[in-house]
Parts: structure tokens; C-alpha cells; sequence
């Protein structure tokens, strides 16, 4: 049971020498989710702490269905600029509580985990298209930028 928000997946572009926007790259990217008019999928800005609770904030990009989000940070990184993907399943709320009543509380916890096939292909569906469509803004952006494979690059 999914009792607390759990990250599935990390990736990430690092482009070397390169200076671009993250409203830029966060515009791409929501235009992209938009045209493409997934069911129940909705797309906001929102500001996360990048320590503890005096720390500054940093601005990621929320790509959105269900209990599933991607949080996508683009920024800039000395002279470079990366771009960071997690793919984040929040907690089952109403499985956490149901199961704090006795073996008929966890029952039904284990009832509302379990997925039917369907909700198994939609969920497949979404964390699949919504991979592919940040790695399609992150090809625009090296098109854009004439970004090739010839230049040198530290980590990639």
C-alpha cells in the first residue's frame, strides 16, 4: 500500500555552455502536454524548497494525473543548464485511514490498491507519454540551440 508519496523515477539532461530559459523550456513543455489533451492531466508552476524550511525556493514544472506528478526543474548551473524529471505517486489517503480500523479497515486498504487492468494501462500510459514529451522539448531545445553531439560534454 502506498502509504507515503513515493518517487518512482529520476532523469535528467545536463547541456554544457548552454544559457536558456526555465520559463522557456517550462512553456515548451506545457504546450506540448496541451496539444497532445490528455484526460485529467493538468499542468502548473508551484515553488519547492531546495533545503530546509528557511531555505530559498526553486520553480518546477507539475505535469499532473491522479496520484501521479512529474516535477520538472530546468535552470541554469554556472555556465551550463540542466533539466531534472521525478516521477512522484503520492500517497493512497483514503487507504491510510481505512486501514487504522481493524482487519475490516485493512481489508478495504487493500481493496482501494488494487488496479484493474485498465487503471493498470492509463497509469502505464501517462507515466509513458509524459517521459517522452519532456525528452521531445528537450530535443527542441537543442535544435533551438544547435545543440549537437559533437560538442563536449561532461557527463552525458
Amino acid at each position: 500500500m502506498a502509504t507515503q508519496e513515493t518517487i518512482h523515477d529520476h532523469g535528467y539532461q545536463m547541456f554544457e555552455d548552454l544559457q536558456l530559459s526555465s520559463k522557456e523550456f517550462y512553456k515548451t513543455l506545457e504546450d506540448l502536454v496541451k496539444d497532445y489533451e490528455y484526460p485529467g492531466v493538468t499542468v502548473k508552476t508551484e515553488e519547492l524548497k531546495e533545503g530546509g524550511w528557511l531555505s530559498a525556493k526553486r520553480q518546477y514544472f507539475t505535469i499532473s494525473w491522479q496520484r501521479h506528478r512529474f516535477l520538472v526543474c530546468a535552470s541554469p548551473f554556472g555556465r551550463s543548464f540542466f533539466i531534472s524529471w521525478w516521477h512522484q505517486e503520492g500517497a493512497n489517503t483514503g487507504a491510510n485511514i481505512a486501514s487504522k480500523f481493524g482487519a475490516l479497515g485493512k481489508a478495504v486498504a487493500n481493496n482501494m490498491e488494487n488496479k484493474t487492468f485498465f487503471e493498470i494501462d492509463n497509469q502505464i500510459m501517462f507515466i509513458n507519454c509524459i517521459t517522452a514529451l519532456i525528452k521531445i522539448a528537450i530535443d527542441k531545445v537543442k535544435a533551438d540551440k544547435g545543440y549537437t553531439l559533437e560538442k563536449p560534454q561532461l557527463l552525458n
